[in-house]
């Protein structure tokens, strides 16, 4: 395969991928004639050249893959032909993400700790969404489950690597520009699909009716007393 069929077969399948693909799957579609590294070479010059030629997208390097993203100046026209449900993360559900983000790997009594309040219902909600799940459990008596992020979660914000969580104080700085995040409305909605491990205390399953989806998360707590 020519250089030039390279940066065509690279290009059309993230063109038409709707998620990340690690270099190795690309290799894979593209009929094992060239190495990952190809791939990542590939990736550079494509990239220089929508750069050249003005386009408004790049290839991204998301969690352990590469996809093809609409530059972050145009996104507002995106918006404009969204046709996927998205689900509204309220601040609360928010900030128990961070907490996990942050704190991983964490129980639940550590989140609430933090909080100050029950936190079951957004524990629940963040493991449906996908962005959170159960890692292991604590090696204390009750073995209570211990939670992380998901690569999902890497997606969603653009990143490769938890190391590239920006810095608290950055973070703090942002909160007050908006209240609310909409990710993408994921088809399953049934909760935890880790084999051996129970859901955590207060998981909600499948037999009982769900919070409708695209309206805001209400995060009913209470005070812990």
């Amino acid at each position: 395969m020519s250089d030039k069929e390279l940066l065509q077969a690279v290009e059309t399948i993230l063109f038409t991928t709707p998620k990340p693909l690690p270099p190795r799957k690309i290799v894979e579609l593209s009929g094992d004639r060239f190495s990952s590294k190809d791939i990542r070479e590939a990736i550079k010059k494509l990239n220089k050249e929508f750069e050249k030629t003005g386009r408004v997208f790049r290839i991204e390097a998301v969690g352990d893959g590469f996809q093809m993203r609409t530059m972050t100046e145009y996104g507002r026209w995106v918006h404009k032909l969204e046709t996927v449900k998205t689900i509204k993360l309220s601040m609360a559900t928010m900030e128990t993400l961070s907490i996990i983000a942050y704190k991983q790997p964490v129980t639940r009594a550590g989140i609430e700790f933090i909080r100050g309040v029950d936190s079951s219902h957004t524990v629940r909600r963040l493991i449906q969404q996908k962005l959170i799940r159960i890692v292991g459990r604590e090696m204390v008596p009750g073995r209570p489950s211990l939670f992380g992020t998901t690569k999902y979660f890497l997606e969603i914000f653009g990143l490769t690597h938890l190391k590239h969580l920006p810095a608290l104080a950055e973070l703090e700085k942002e909160e007050s520009a908006s209240e609310q995040l909409e990710i993408p409305l994921e088809e399953d909605q049934d909760g935890p699909e880790i084999p051996g491990l129970e859901p955590p205390p207060g998981f909600i399953g499948p037999d009982e009716p769900p919070d409708d989806p695209i309206e805001e998360d209400q995060d009913e707590e209470e005070e812990v007393l």
